[in-house]
């Protein structure tokens, strides 16, 4: 075997030295194989050339295709488990999605029976992730109470981690009270307050707009003291039946306020439908401090608490016992 491969390496050399088209070809079959091997990956099929790059998944695409499952999913059992796969693989719309199958408040599923434990576990696992519907929903998941006992501290630790640009209203109204009221611990901060208010007010929420009437008219939050804009706020919130926006537009008639020319009867108006809606902060004005509020008020309110059926005694304008009487049945204290 080595004398052959030494026979065949001494002719090799000699052709190598004495031949140039011997050489020539030694140098040019590497290059042709090289040409002969592009050739035949350009003659493969098609379909195996031609395939794509993998692309990005679309975000919007994901999230609306997500959602169209858990709609099939609220009585489709094998939705609901590829849902549940996507979300134990820790998607975050997924796990959002698929909380609100179990969530109380939106009674979802026909196939599962409503679970607040079990929304509040998926909402947190989307929430750790970043995602403010679960986060807002969870805040006014601990804020109600309905469902389980209400915890301002939770509420108000989701609460204050939504931005102030989420389309989430009601959420945005409970920020705002957090920093207003400083519910569950938090340091009350009126700025914060405000422009939580002032979001969820541009979002139509009526009880922020009325808020936001308040500090305007005390100059609250960074806000100037404006009337005009108190009123403008207030009247908007008191036209759509909000019961903070009623009750102090009704103060700003009965005392002349805001600009406002003093008239009894429609300051009247207004706190008996904050009454009829048993707003507690227009019972407790009334019933302690009968004395704010003038005898023309109370006349007029005496006249339309006669004609709801609540009260029965003389119309003179004072704030008698009869009267206060009706004012807190109206109002549900009674």
């Amino acid at each position: 075997m080595t004398s052959a491969y030494s026979t065949w390496l001494s002719a090799h050399g000699r052709l190598w030295y004495d031949d140039k088209l011997y050489r020539a070809a030694w140098i040019a079959w590497p290059q042709a194989l090289a040409a002969v091997m592009v050739l035949l990956f350009w003659a493969m099929p098609p379909s195996n050339r031609n395939v794509p790059w993998a692309k990005p998944v679309d975000a919007n695409v994901r999230y609306n295709a997500l959602r169209t499952l858990r709609d099939s999913a609220k009585s489709d059992r094998q939705a609901m488990e590829t849902l549940e796969r996507d979300a134990v693989a820790g998607e975050m719309n997924a796990q959002f999605f698929y909380a609100t199958l179990f969530d109380p408040d939106l009674k979802l599923s026909t196939i599962v029976q409503p679970d607040v434990t079990k929304a509040v576990d998926w909402y947190g696992k989307a929430a750790s992730q970043g995602d403010e519907y679960s986060i807002g929903n969870l805040a006014l998941t601990y804020a109600r109470g309905l469902y389980m006992r209400q915890d301002y501290t939770r509420s108000c630790f989701y609460a204050r981690k939504l931005a102030n640009s989420i389309a989430f209203a009601n959420a945005l109204n409970l920020k705002g009270e957090c920093y207003s009221r400083g519910l569950g611990g938090t340091p009350v901060d009126l700025d914060q307050a405000a422009a939580a208010y002032e979001s969820a007010a541009t979002k139509g929420h009526l009880r922020a707009t009325a808020a936001l009437g308040y500090f305007y008219e005390n100059g609250l939050g960074g806000k100037p003291r404006n009337y005009e804009m108190a009123l403008k706020y207030y009247r908007f919130a008191a036209d759509k039946g909000d019961s903070l926006g009623l009750h102090n537009l009704g103060a700003a008639y009965n005392s002349g306020m805001l600009g406002l020319q003093r008239d009894g009867s429609e300051a009247a108006r207004l706190i008996l439908h904050a009454l009829e809606n048993k707003y507690d902060v227009t019972v407790q004005s009334l019933t302690t401090r009968p004395d704010l509020w003038s005898p023309d008020f109370w006349q007029n309110l005496q006249r339309r608490l006669g004609e709801k059926g609540f009260y029965s005694g003389v119309i003179d304008g004072r704030a008698n016992a009869a009267t206060l009487d009706a004012v807190k049945r109206l109002g549900g204290r009674g």
